[in-house]
């Protein structure tokens, strides 16, 4: 028990782990908090902001934070649907309504924030820079295909040099990670594609059942990282004894 400590939501006392970030502990209570940068298997890094709520430091002392990356510690109180909240995450949220205006998720997001038409100048970017591409390929596969490119209205996702990811293994991860459906990735005739990165990958079949189990160059790198036989992905998960 020494390992829970009490915060304070909205001037409700509650426990919760200590060291642990706000975010989970505000979704384990059903409280609503819009978010489009946060994964379960990424180190958060709040970077789309929406998440935001009020640390209360004092007496008429405030601070915004973002919940997804702010490690809670006994005593503190915060106030997750105050008008600064609320004000603050709907300018963030027209920022990012007007960047992505074509992207069913943003506004379906939007709306539950009470956004329906921002003030600035729209765009149809189907890629947030959320960045949840880049960590799932740097922080959990290891491989770093892809990266941020320039500053301001002019960042993007791309591979370097915007030609082929050499280092992209195909996996997909980028693909699943992402909150707006922008990557896509296609399977036919044994190849698997991810246009956006130029790259398409041979899949290697099951020697029994003949159906598609992963990209070769993906199995390849596991086997290399987990020191596995040469044979180990002859068979998929149904076929193997």
């Amino acid at each position: 028990m020494e390992n829970l400590i009490t915060i304070n939501i909205d001037g409700k006392d509650v426990k919760a782990e200590k060291g642990s970030n706000l975010l989970p502990v505000l979704s384990k209570m059903g409280i609503f908090i819009p978010t489009l940068c946060t994964h379960d298997q990424i180190k958060p890094y709040g970077v789309c902001r929406l998440c935001i709520v009020e640390w209360v430091r004092g007496e008429g002392w405030t601070k915004i934070v973002t919940s997804c990356n702010f490690p809670v510690k006994d005593g503190q109180k915060f106030l997750t649907n105050s008008e600064k909240v609320r004000r603050e995450r709907q300018m963030i949220m027209e920022l990012i309504l007007a960047r992505s205006s074509n992207v069913p998720e943003v506004v379906e997001l939007a709306k539950r924030l009470g956004v329906t038409e921002p003030r600035f100048p729209k765009d149809e970017e189907g890629c947030i820079l959320c960045g949840l591409c880049i960590k799932a390929c740097e922080e959990v596969v290891g491989v770093s295909a892809i990266g941020f490119q320039s500053r301001g209205p002019n960042r993007s996702v791309v591979s370097p040099f915007d030609d082929e990811a050499h280092r992209c293994i195909g996996c997909g991860s980028c693909v699943y990670v992402c909150p707006t459906n922008y990557i896509k990735m296609e399977e036919k005739d044994h190849v698997r594609k991810i246009p956006l990165w130029h790259v398409e990958f041979k899949m290697q079949k099951c020697k029994t059942c003949g159906q598609d189990i992963a990209p070769e160059k993906q199995l390849r790198y596991i086997r290399r990282k987990a020191d596995l036989p040469e044979n180990f992905f002859d068979n998929c998960l149904n076929c193997r004894p």
